[in-house]
């Protein structure tokens, strides 16, 4: 074997052992509704809009009847009837829901011709299906471009109008599970919740707060909780700055501080700034490292190397 191949199977092994501790394995089961779509089967949640690719495509009712947005139906307007111009809605980027013209309770994704950001008052905003944010005077077309610390009191951050605990920036791990610490600790839905907090490092905001329990255990699960606020920069170039503060305590048991500084840094809950492209989740699970990538190209530039001089 000529050496650019002995370079392959090096490769080869490094990229596998490189990998191997930068992968997180997450199982979960979810209570709802299972959609084909682009080859693939995506899980939603009872009462909840798909997301990731699928973001906005599919909603699943109470009843599990799983809604195709783009069909005509109720399932854009999320399950309401009749659909009020300015209520949350589950519809693909681009797409508002409408009534039909040919059937008064019969509701459908149509493509919206103008911009939500371009309007600047409630009336102009809902008439072409966005939704307005009244505290900010904001107009946009989804609520889940922000995060719990848009509401700006402890009362409206209790009543979270938006559902911002549950589906806004920041809450990309709720309904999921996490390896940490060599324990496996599930992020109920339930707990992700907006909190109002009124000390250090930030006081007097409206919080995201995640439970972390415990998934395998005897007696009473180990527990933690966390809480985000974010700062998000200007949108420029498709690029965004995001500066997050967060808050810990430990609720039940106790933890060896290097679990829970593992666990805090998954879920993101370790204050701190990087940037983003804007929309995509703040929060990500590990796969493929930034250093198995150093060491692919590396790899690639050796095994060229290799063959210009022995072949």
């Amino acid at each position: 074997m000529k050496l650019g191949g002995y370079f392959i199977l090096f490769g080869i092994f490094l990229i596998s052992f490189t990998c191997a501790d930068s992968s997180i394995e997450t199982n979960f089961s979810i209570w709802g509704c299972n959609f084909e779509f682009n080859g693939g089967t995506v899980a939603v949640a009872a009462e909840e809009c798909s997301t990731g690719d699928a973001d906005g495509f599919f909603y699943c009712g109470l009843d599990l009847y799983p809604w195709i947005t783009q069909n005509e139906g109720l399932g854009c307007s999320m399950g309401s009837s009749p659909y009020v111009p300015g209520e949350n809605f589950c519809c693909p980027a681009g797409m508002f829901c409408n009534e039909t013209s040919t059937s008064p309770y019969q509701y459908t994704c149509n493509r919206r011709l103008e911009n939500c950001e371009d309007q600047y008052n409630e009336i102009d905003c809902l008439d072409i299906g966005c939704l307005w944010m009244d505290i900010e005077d904001i107009c946009t077309d989804s609520a889940r471009n922000y995060d719990c610390g848009y509401y700006n009191t402890s009362a409206l951050c209790a009543l979270d109008e938006w559902n911002l605990g549950r589906t806004g920036i920041g809450t990309d791990l709720c309904g999921t599970t996490i390896e940490c610490g060599g324990e496996t600790f599930s992020i109920p839905e339930e707990d992700c919740e907006c909190t109002w907090y009124e000390t250090a490092p930030i006081g007097d905001k409206c919080q995201l707060k995640m439970m972390a329990v415990q998934y395998f255990w005897t007696g009473e699960p180990n527990q933690f909780e966390c809480s985000n606020i974010y700062n998000l920069g200007d949108c420029t170039d498709g690029v965004q700055n995001v500066t997050w503060f967060s808050n810990h305590s430990v609720v039940n048991g106790s933890f060896p501080p290097i679990v829970l500084d593992e666990c805090l840094e998954i879920l993101g809950c370790n204050s701190g700034e990087s940037t983003r492209f804007c929309g995509e989740p703040i929060i990500k699970l590990p796969g493929f490292s930034l250093f198995s990538l150093f060491v692919s190209l590396i790899i690639i530039g050796i095994f060229f190397l290799g063959l210009g001089k022995f072949k």
